[in-house]
């Protein structure tokens, strides 16, 4: 057990980083992310008095920081925020105005997504977790993170569909933009 009111300091500075990373993953703005953080240690702080003990600060914080990044996307929903998550497959220089404009369409079609459902999608593919680790995380079933991904990924589909056509991916990987895994070793499994 921590007790809270004597190790904030380091608490504070042992998770500060891995929560902005976390948070600005779900908000998709650096400083939107920091300003979560710090409300969720401002809360903790806040209620250091009753809340003595806690047997595992990073669990405790990091589910703070998604249900805190949950409820700042769902009073800006209307606000358009456009993040720094970068497209790694993407690496020429040639390519700047494409892979911006691609970018943006990835934002804007991640941004309108719900808040849970967007949470959820980039706690799965952003973050790595599991299912069940975001199931645990979140307190919602397993049938609700993968019923979530799928809406999710229809959505996405649909927001993203004149980017999804084997004539624009066959550009991109003509002109080096795209590079095919062995995970995604043809166009068919993208659809």
């Amino acid at each position: 057990m921590t007790d809270l009111s004597d190790n904030f300091e380091s608490i504070y500075k042992q998770y500060y980083s891995m929560l902005c990373n976390a948070a600005e993953n779900i908000v998709g703005d650096s400083d939107s992310a920091q300003d979560v953080v710090q409300e969720v240690f401002i809360k903790l702080w806040n209620k250091r008095e009753e809340i003595d003990t806690i047997l595992n600060p990073k669990a405790y914080l990091f589910k703070s920081v998604i249900n805190t990044s949950i409820s700042f996307l769902e009073k800006n929903k209307n606000k358009v925020r456009l993040g720094d998550m970068k497209i790694s497959s993407f690496a020429s220089a040639d390519s700047n105005l494409i892979t911006k404009e691609l970018e943006l369409k990835i934002n804007l079609a991640l941004n309108a997504l719900p808040a849970k459902c967007k949470a959820i999608f980039v706690l799965s593919r952003f973050e790595g977790m599991k299912n069940k680790e975001i199931a645990e995380h979140l307190g919602v079933s397993i049938k609700t993170v993968e019923n979530q991904m799928g809406i999710a990924f229809k959505k996405l589909r649909k927001d993203l569909k004149p980017y999804l056509t084997k004539e624009f991916l066959t550009l991109l990987v003509s002109t080096g933009l795209l590079v095919l895994t062995t995970k995604t070793s043809g166009f068919d499994t993208l659809f």
